[in-house]
């Protein structure tokens, strides 16, 4: 079956959001776009989940703490949205300082 550029774009575009980097396992898989934005997608998911678990160790901390991590939010944030644009734009470049950490998807 052929791939349609559509649907590698639309998988790519989903592998950043959330849990959602999934769909790159069983879509697509053959592609290499897809396969590195699934990575990507990982990558910043595993992210997420140490940043949530962090703010939650942070929220004791007076002030700092709900300041801290309402910015670590924020980066997580601007790291999906900038996946997102690399996905749309059809450019392979991994995310600043955690997309180049480790390679889980070959």
């Amino acid at each position: 079956m052929q791939s349609s550029d559509s649907t590698v774009r639309v998988v790519t575009i989903l592998d950043y959001v959330g849990l959602l980097w999934i769909l790159g396992l069983f879509i697509e898989k053959d592609n290499q776009d897809v396969r590195f934005h699934t990575n990507q997608g990982l990558i910043l998911f595993i992210t997420e989940i140490i940043v949530g678990v962090l703010c939650f160790f942070l929220r004791f901390i007076p002030f700092v703490g709900g300041l801290l991590s309402g910015l670590l939010g924020l980066l997580c944030v601007v790291y999906m949205v900038l996946g997102i644009l690399h996905a749309v734009n059809g450019q392979r470049r991994p995310l600043p300082v955690i997309g180049t950490l480790f390679t889980f998807i070959r």
